[in-house]
C-alpha cells in the first residue's frame, strides 16, 4: 500500500491550484444544515458520496474552510499511482483485489483514526457511481474498523450534489448527516448505510427550499 506523506509545499501548491479552479467552474459552495457536534477527543471518519471526479477537491475545501483538521483520503491503489501527487496531500491507498493490501490499508486506518487530529475520508460505495443510482451498496470497511478499533472514532455521513441552472456556473451544495459512534456502527452495521442513504435523499429534498445555509468561501 501507498501510505500518505503530508507535505507543506505540496498543500501551499494545491491550495492556490484548488480555489483557482473551483472559482473558475463553480458559482458558490453551499451547505444546507449544521455541522453537528464534533467530539475532539476522538478521530473523525467522514463518508461523503462518490459521484464525480470532484469529489476529492470538494473534500479537501471542505476540511481546509471548516473541518480544520489533517486530512486522510483513502484511494484506490491504480488511481493513487497515477496521481502520485495526492500522497503529499494525504491520500493512501487500498487495493480492494489484494485481500493482504485491503487487510494492511484497514491497519492503516486504525492508526489514523486512533489520533484524534486526524480526519479520514473514506468513500463506502468504494467507486464512482451515478448520484442518483440505486441500489446503493456499502462496502464493509468502516463495519471492519469499527470491530477492530481500541479508541473510539465518531463518523458523519456527507453528501455533496452538483446543480445546474440557467446560470454559466453550477453550485455546489453539501449536507452532513447525523453524527454515528464506532460503536454504533459496532452494535449496528446497517445504521451507517441507512443514515448515508437518508442523508442523500434529504439533500434532495432540501436543497432548493432550505432557508438557512451557510457559504463557503471560494
Amino acid at each position: 500500500m501507498i501510505k500518505a506523506d503530508h507535505n507543506k509545499l505540496a498543500h501551499l501548491v494545491f491550495s492556490l491550484y484548488l480555489k483557482s479552479l473551483l472559482k473558475s467552474s463553480f458559482k458558490e459552495f453551499i451547505i444546507i444544515n449544521e455541522l453537528p457536534m464534533i467530539d475532539n477527543s476522538k478521530g473523525l471518519i467522514v463518508t461523503p458520496n462518490h459521484f464525480s471526479w470532484w469529489d476529492g477537491f470538494f473534500i479537501y475545501w471542505l476540511n481546509k474552510k471548516l473541518l480544520k483538521k489533517k486530512l486522510f483520503i483513502l484511494m484506490l491503489e491504480e488511481q493513487l499511482k497515477r496521481y502520485w501527487f495526492f500522497k503529499y496531500l494525504g491520500c493512501y491507498s487500498i487495493e480492494l483485489n489484494d485481500k493482504r493490501k485491503t487487510f494492511a490499508s484497514l491497519k492503516y486506518t486504525l492508526e489514523l483514526v486512533s489520533n484524534s487530529n486526524n480526519v479520514v475520508a473514506i468513500y463506502p460505495q468504494g467507486e464512482i457511481q451515478p448520484y442518483d443510482h440505486r441500489p446503493i451498496v456499502i462496502k464493509d470497511g468502516i463495519k471492519f474498523l469499527s470491530q477492530k478499533a481500541k479508541a473510539a472514532f465518531s463518523i458523519i455521513p456527507i453528501a455533496f450534489k452538483i446543480h445546474y441552472t440557467n446560470e454559466k456556473l453550477p453550485t455546489i451544495y453539501v449536507r452532513f448527516g447525523k453524527l454515528l459512534t464506532s460503536s454504533d456502527a459496532y452494535s449496528n452495521p446497517e445504521l451507517l448505510k441507512n443514515e448515508f442513504i437518508n442523508n442523500l435523499n434529504m439533500l434532495n429534498s432540501e436543497y432548493l427550499t432550505t432557508s438557512s445555509y451557510n457559504i463557503i468561501d471560494i
